[in-house]
C-alpha cells in the first residue's frame, strides 16, 4: 500500500512537472520585421536573426534543402538555413554550371564559412548546343544534375559559377533556431520566440559594416517593429 503510495505520489509531480514544461514551452511570440533601406523603401532578402533570453541550439533542417540553377541565377538567390543542414544544388538548365563558394560582401571581405566547388551537367536528357561553337550537332547530355554539401558553421557563404561570372547567390547558416530573411515587401516574421528580452540582428550581402541590433521584449501579443539600414543595396540582376 505504501508502494502504491510512493508511485502514485511520483506520477503526479512528473504529471505536474510536465504540465509546467509544457505551459512555458507554450509561451512564445511572434516578430514582424519590416527592413527599409536608407531612403525608407522596403528590402527584400535580408537575414533577421533573433538571440533570446532562453538561449536554444538551431536544429539542422530535415531534409535537403534545395537551391535551384534557373535560367543563368541561382534560386533563391538568398537562402537561410540552420546550422548542420544540408544545401542541395539542381541544374535545371540544359547547359552546365559549376557552384562554388565565394567572399561576401560588396569588397569581398567576408570569407565564405564552406568551401566547396561542384560541377553540374545540364539537365539529363537535354539536346545540348554548344553556345562557344554555334555550328556544331546538338548532342544529348546525360550525367550529374544535383549535388549536396553540409554546412556545419555559422556565417555568410556567397555563391558563383566559374562557367557564368554573372551568377551570383547568398547562402546564410545561422547559429539560432530563429530566423527569417525579409520578402519583396520588406517584411520578416519569426514565430515561437520565447517570452522575454530578444537581441535582433541583420545581415545583408552588400553591408559595409554590421547593422545596429535591436532589443525587443516578447510576450504573447505580435511585435511589430521597424528597422531602417545605413545604406542602400545594390539592384539584383534580373
Amino acid at each position: 500500500m505504501r508502494r502504491m503510495k510512493v508511485d502514485l505520489l511520483a506520477f503526479l509531480r512528473g504529471t505536474a512537472a510536465g504540465l509546467l514544461f509544457g505551459a512555458v514551452a507554450a509561451h512564445a511570440g511572434q516578430i514582424q520585421m519590416l527592413v527599409t533601406d536608407k531612403d525608407g523603401k522596403p528590402v527584400p532578402d535580408v537575414v533577421v536573426l533573433v538571440e533570446a533570453s532562453s538561449k536554444a541550439v538551431a536544429v539542422a533542417a530535415p531534409a535537403p534543402v534545395v537551391i535551384t540553377q534557373e535560367g543563368a541565377r541561382f534560386v533563391p538567390f538568398l537562402t537561410v538555413v540552420p546550422v548542420g543542414s544540408t544545401l542541395r544544388f539542381v541544374n535545371r538548365d540544359s547547359f552546365d554550371h559549376h557552384v562554388r563558394s565565394t567572399t561576401s560582401g560588396p569588397l569581398g571581405s567576408v570569407p565564405a564559412v564552406k568551401n566547396f566547388e561542384l560541377r553540374l551537367d545540364g539537365i539529363e536528357g537535354a539536346v545540348i548546343v554548344d553556345e562557344y561553337k554555334p555550328q556544331t550537332q546538338p548532342r544529348k547530355r546525360s550525367g550529374v544534375s544535383a549535388a549536396e554539401v553540409q554546412v556545419d558553421v555559422a556565417g555568410a557563404i556567397g555563391l558563383g559559377c566559374h562557367i557564368h561570372g554573372s551568377m551570383r547567390g547568398q547562402v546564410y547558416v545561422s547559429a539560432t533556431p530563429w530566423f527569417a530573411k525579409t520578402d519583396a515587401n520588406g517584411v520578416a516574421v519569426i514565430d515561437g520566440v520565447p517570452d522575454g528580452a530578444a537581441e535582433v540582428s541583420l545581415w545583408h550581402p552588400d553591408q559595409l559594416q554590421e547593422q545596429p541590433n535591436q532589443r525587443l521584449q516578447v510576450g504573447s501579443a505580435p511585435i511589430k517593429a521597424t528597422v531602417q539600414l545605413n545604406f542602400t543595396p545594390r539592384r539584383k540582376r534580373a
